[in-house]
Order: structure tokens, then C-alpha cells, then sequence
């Protein structure tokens, strides 16, 4: 059996036992403290030990995820929106338009996303609504990017021209001909931008301007890890382990859209008539 034979089948055995292990740990507290508990290495009453405040690991990591699953698809919603009216707007308005709101692109892809996150998420005063805020404002390039591009290429075709001379508004245009489009085009993104939002929202946390303890977050556990390393590994290698993990199935979601995404850049189709 070929290597990549072996990862289509290995990567979501491992994605079931990560989601075998939050379902049971969604049952437990993640808040609850005791100092008796204190660093107790992992075991048959503490699967993944303990914190330094006698926290249960396993908890805290599974309602961590759903913290950071929820964050990340609220921050690429936000981004969709944001890059495809951006795009749309460039692509229909064009001229000068077109060119300040390329200028604008530019200018945010010239830094890495991190960076104007770190500094728009400090400036905001931290916390789940600054982490949303900050990489909303600076996901949306990509989006506008494949939008505009699509939006430039698929208005000349014969279906969106004839659509056009017929009556149809510049809304009717967007919503039966240019979005069923797009949006496959997006779909690889998305996974993408998914993991990147996870790794970002980590690196945030961990660096104490995101999710504010003591909520659980995984960024924030490898951080508050730190002082306890030598005694408790643990409670920096396990959250490490589980955002490698979620990571690496954004990437083969990205993998197995490619397929599509580019048959719906080759060959698009016509939408059909409403009847």
C-alpha cells in the first residue's frame, strides 16, 4: 500500500480518536480546581493529568476546541463577507476603484497576517471579541482576491452577457451567476484559512491577548505550561498534539477540494433558470 493510500485512512483514524476523546471530555469541568491535584501526571483517574491548579488537562482540551472551532468559523464568516463584497465591489466598479481597492490588498499582504492581527488585537484590549475583530480585518484579502479575479472573468462570458442585455440587475447577475460560481472556488480556502485561524488563534492566546483565562484555550495552556515544563510536560505536549492534529485535517480538507475547485475554475457552467 502506497503512502498516500496509508494517509487517507491513518488521518481520519486519528481525527476519530481526537473526537472520541472531546466527547468524553465535554462531560467533565474544565473550570474546577483543587490544589490536592495539583501537576498529577496522566492516569486512569486523569487521562491526560492535571494542571497546576489541579485542572483536569482532558477537559480543558476538549472545551478549548469547541472554544477555537467556534472562533475560527466565526472569523472566516466574517472574512468571506468582508472579501467578497470587497472583491465584487472592485470587480463591478472598476477604474479607480478597482485600483485603491488592489492598493489596499497589496498593502495587507505585504505583512504577514499574525503581525497586523498582533497589533490590531493589542489595540483592541484582547479578548474573544478583539480575536474575532482582528483576524476578520485581515483574513478578507484572499477572499476579495478570488472574487474580484472571477467576478473580471466570468462577466465577459456569453451566459452573464446575454443575462445582462435581457434585463437582469446587477444583484440578479451576482446572486444566479457569480456566486454559484465563486463560492466553489472558495471552498479550498476556507479549509485552508480554517487551520490557519486555529494556529492564530493559539499563537494569540499564548501570547496572552486572546481568549482570557480562565477560559480554556489551547494557546493559552502551552503558555501557562511554561513554568511547570520540567515537572508536568504534559500540559504543553497534549494541546501541542491536538493542534497539530486539527491542523493537519484542515490541510487534507484543502487537499481533497483541489479537484473541485479547479474543475469549477476550468469549466464553469451557467446557472440554470429559475422556473
Amino acid at each position: 500500500m502506497s503512502a498516500p493510500r496509508r494517509s487517507d485512512w491513518l488521518l481520519p483514524a486519528i481525527a476519530a480518536l481526537v473526537a472520541l476523546s472531546i466527547a468524553y471530555g465535554l462531560t467533565l469541568d474544565p473550570i474546577e480546581a483543587s490544589l490536592r491535584n495539583s501537576l498529577r501526571a496522566p492516569g486512569p483517574d486523569f487521562p491526560f493529568g492535571t494542571d497546576h491548579l489541579g485542572r483536569d488537562v482532558l477537559a480543558r482540551i476538549a472545551h478549548g476546541f469547541l472554544r477555537d472551532v467556534g472562533l475560527s468559523l466565526t472569523i472566516i464568516v466574517c472574512s468571506l463577507v468582508i472579501g467578497i463584497a470587497i472583491g465584487m465591489l472592485a470587480a463591478e466598479l472598476a477604474g479607480a476603484t478597482d485600483r485603491a481597492l488592489t492598493f489596499v490588498m497589496d498593502l495587507m499582504t505585504s505583512l504577514p497576517q499574525i503581525v497586523i492581527a498582533l497589533i490590531l488585537a493589542a489595540h483592541f484590549g484582547g479578548g474573544e471579541l478583539a480575536l474575532i475583530l482582528a483576524l476578520s480585518l485581515t483574513g478578507w484579502v484572499k477572499y476579495a482576491r478570488i472574487a474580484r479575479a472571477t467576478a473580471f472573468s466570468l462577466r465577459e462570458r456569453e451566459f452573464v452577457t446575454a443575462a445582462r442585455l435581457a434585463g437582469g440587475s446587477r444583484l440578479y447577475l451576482l446572486r444566479r451567476h457569480i456566486l454559484p460560481h465563486l463560492l466553489p472556488l472558495l471552498s479550498g480556502l476556507v479549509a485552508l484559512q480554517f487551520g490557519h485561524n486555529i494556529l492564530n488563534i493559539a499563537a494569540l492566546g499564548f501570547l496572552g491577548i486572546g481568549v482570557q483565562p480562565p477560559a480554556p484555550e489551547w494557546g493559552a495552556m502551552i503558555a501557562e505550561a511554561r513554568p511547570y515544563f520540567s515537572r508536568a510536560p504534559w500540559l504543553a505536549i497534549v494541546p501541542g498534539i491536538y493542534l497539530f492534529v486539527m491542523t493537519m485535517v484542515a490541510l487534507m480538507l484543502t487537499r481533497r477540494s483541489g479537484v473541485r475547485q479547479e474543475r469549477a475554475s476550468v469549466d464553469p457552467q451557467p446557472a440554470q433558470p429559475t422556473r
